[in-house]
């Protein structure tokens, strides 16, 4: 009996210090990346970095002629618009930028980045740069879209038209406990146990984010986890884009007058079609054109490019009122 609960207590021993072991990894640094090492696997020939505020931030500047930003999401990078700049660069100058703490870009640390640095702010920073003085037009999708507003709003004179696609329209917050069960299991697992999001979890997490889950990648899950497991580092209030309360969002919003088109999908389970018809009610002085995909999940330019490039170029191509009047 003896030799038995020896064996046992040897067993759970050999066992937990496995498991702290594992833990032990996750939560280091052990399976991060840092920014050199991400600069190294992902960095291409279009790559750029210029000092915006003290950040060293990755840009993509390619085609010529009237030029588009396009701005990507929160948890997003600027390959985002692979697809997009790949049909329009023929015919237009595609600008993209990774935002601080995001992509290839450095983070923007509290302390080191001025209370008067926004995220509009920067984009308007690096057009100078580029000897951009004219008038242009900005593309955002997800959070992205609330920075495009953004300059759209402080700089109503130069942004011609703007497109923004499932954009959150007031502060979104959605309950653990509202998402699939599965989404769940996942996260009680990364961000609880491990404090380290696997490639198992994006693929779970981007799997319900998809309107059909089938037509999610293995390279970009590949991607999504290799560019969420950088080493973090602290960033400034301000460099953070969201609308943090309705009142904020109603003069983000409200401010905006360049045309807009509005795409959305409506089967995106974090921005729902209430959080569309919130929007169009906050941007009260733009004229609207309204695009709704039926299928499609979160992030329509990544699962289903082919849907939105033709209304994209459509409204991009046509004439307004306002240039008219110009």
């Amino acid at each position: 009996m003896g030799t038995r609960i020896m064996t046992v207590i040897a067993i759970i021993s050999i066992i937990g210090a496995i498991v702290v072991a594992v833990l032990t990894a996750f939560r280091s640094d052990a399976f991060r990346l840092t920014l050199e090492e991400l600069r190294v696997l992902y960095a291409t020939e279009q790559s750029c970095f210029v000092d915006i505020a003290g950040i060293s931030t990755h840009y993509q500047d390619e085609g010529e002629g009237y030029p588009i930003v396009l701005l990507h999401g929160s948890e997003g990078t600027l390959r985002t618009w692979d697809t997009t700049v790949a049909a329009l660069k023929d015919r237009y100058r595609l600008i993209r930028l990774e935002f601080p703490g995001r992509g290839l870009s450095e983070a923007g640390a509290p302390g080191v980045v001025g209370d008067d640095v926004t995220l509009h702010g920067m984009v308007m920073d690096l057009l100078d740069q580029l000897g951009v003085d004219g008038p242009f037009s900005v593309i955002g999708q997800s959070s992205g879209g609330t920075i495009a507003t953004r300059v759209a709003n402080n700089f109503p004179s130069r942004v011609e038209k703007l497109i923004v696609i499932n954009m959150p329209s007031s502060p979104v917050s959605i309950p653990r406990s509202a998402r699939p069960s599965n989404v769940r299991r996942a996260m009680i697992l990364n961000d609880d146990i491990l404090k380290f999001r696997t490639r198992g979890f994006w693929h779970t997490y981007y799997s319900y984010l998809w309107g059909e889950s089938e037509l999610l990648s293995d390279d970009l899950v590949t991607l999504l986890y290799d560019q969420n497991r950088r080493i973090r580092a602290p960033m400034a209030l301000p460099l953070i884009p969201a609308n943090f309360s309705p009142e904020q969002a109603d003069r983000n919003l409200g401010g905006v007058t360049a045309p807009t088109l509005v795409i959305w999908a409506m089967s995106d389970p974090v921005l729902t079609p209430s959080q569309l018809d919130a929007l169009s009610s906050r941007m009260t002085q733009a004229s609207l054109t309204v695009h709704k995909l039926p299928i499609t999940g979160h992030f329509p330019s990544l699962e289903a490019p082919e849907l939105i490039l033709p209304p994209m170029m459509a409204f991009l191509e046509a004439s307004t009122e306002r240039e008219l009047d110009e």
